[in-house]
């Protein structure tokens, strides 16, 4: 990492001075009369104000908005969220609260933040629109809804607004440096838990041991844990289930698909395990699942496109042992969400871009027998990928 992205901390830039590029980049893409950008679309306020909210983890239906300048963003917020967004922004100013908390406050803490708020998400967020004195035209996202179409258009009139959903989307398939550094170090937590789990695991385990090993790994290495599947025996077959204290046998397969978040930023990796010596049936059931990965990598490169990368890793596997291997998709984008676009399935045609980074992936699941997979993490390059994750790939034997 160029030391130019270390703050003093020996950590990335913050994700507020990300944000900063990340808006520059976003208005190059625009035309240059649109002077504001706003989006209630919660990846999206993130991506443009640097503000990653655990409110919308809390209340999955929590309503907020970023109003983003080239030169700075305001966020509304309700008035519980308002605290942390002033952490982040610095400014309480550029906060517009609603709805009802309460803070007692010190004197160094601006009065807006405990002065009565706006009493909905539509009041506050017009109060904070009529304030930007917007000349040019403003870009509404819609990806969550039309709500701040209809309000910047009451406010403005619609022929002053423009559609940026697909150019936000766009921006953010195709990654900065310092979001790859994120999404590197969201890996290594992740893999921080699976190096604990080659070091001490043994039969006789549950599938909740080896979650914890993973989870506190995550939490260690400064990522908020978000899924930890850890499935065993039969119930490797499940797909994505929650771990549970089913004990481990020796030459079960098991199967650990987990991912968290670093600055939001996502991970998302899955291999297969075997306490002891792998049975004959077990690898190659792997060796095919692999060489559909491999063959996906072998071919992965700028100009590519998605549904031809998602051909060849089915066609792979098919001919190497799984003849009626079937799958909806074999990976997709990750970033600030850990499904995000594109999507290696059959019918997306997006060709890949330099910086695109993708989760690349060949699970196969046998009801009432067993379940494997191999999943990856890739930065696409002109020529070929730089690897995100590196824990081998093999079936890992313990």
């Amino acid at each position: 990492m160029a030391t130019n992205e270390l703050d003093q901390m020996n950590g990335p830039k913050s994700l507020v001075s990300l944000a900063k590029t990340v808006r520059e980049k976003v208005f190059a893409m625009l035309p240059a009369d649109v002077s504001l950008i706003v989006s209630s679309n919660p990846l999206n306020k993130a991506y443009l104000s640097g503000y990653v909210s655990i409110a919308h983890d809390l209340a999955p239906n929590y309503r907020s908005a970023v109003l983003a300048r080239r030169e700075a963003t305001e966020l509304v917020t309700s008035a519980a969220d308002a605290a942390p967004a002033f952490e982040a922004l610095g400014r309480g100013e550029l906060i517009h609260r609603y709805g009802e908390f309460y803070f007692d406050r010190a004197e160094s803490i601006p009065g807006n933040l405990t002065q009565t708020p706006s009493a909905s998400f539509d009041e506050a967020f017009t109060k904070a629109l009529v304030s930007q004195s917007t000349q040019g035209r403003v870009g509404v996202d819609i990806s969550d809804d039309k709500t701040l179409w209809r309000l910047c258009a009451e406010a403005f009139g619609e022929n002053r607004l423009i559609d940026v959903t697909r150019q936000l989307e766009a921006c953010r398939a195709v990654k900065l440096p310092e979001e790859v550094t994120r999404l590197r170090r969201a890996a290594e937590c992740v893999e921080a838990g699976f190096a604990r789990i080659l070091e001490t695991a043994h039969a006789g385990m549950t599938e909740h041991d080896l979650a914890a090993m993973i989870a506190e790994k995550m939490v260690a290495g400064g990522g908020v844990p978000r899924f930890v599947s850890v499935t065993s025996g039969p119930r490797s077959a499940l797909a994505d289930a929650y771990p549970t204290n089913r004990v481990i046998a020796q030459g079960e397969t098991i199967r650990i698909d987990a991912g968290c978040t670093f600055d939001g930023y996502w991970s998302d990796m899955g291999r297969t395990l075997v306490f002891g010596e792998p049975q004959p049936r077990q690898l190659e059931l792997y060796e095919a699942l692999l060489r559909g990965l491999e063959a996906m990598l072998d071919h992965l490169r700028e100009g590519v496109k998605a549904q031809h990368l998602f051909k060849i890793g089915v066609d792979t596997v098919r001919a190497n042992g799984i003849p009626s291997y079937q799958r909806q998709h074999c990976g997709h984008g990750i970033g600030l969400r850990s499904y995000d676009t594109p999507t290696i399935n059959a019918s997306d045609d997006t060709t890949l871009k330099v910086g695109m980074c993708l989760c690349l992936e060949t699970p196969y699941y046998r009801l009432g027998d067993e379940g494997m997979m191999v999943e990856d993490t890739v930065l696409v390059t002109e020529h070929g990928y730089e690897p995100i994750t590196t824990l081998p790939r093999g079936l890992l034997c313990i």
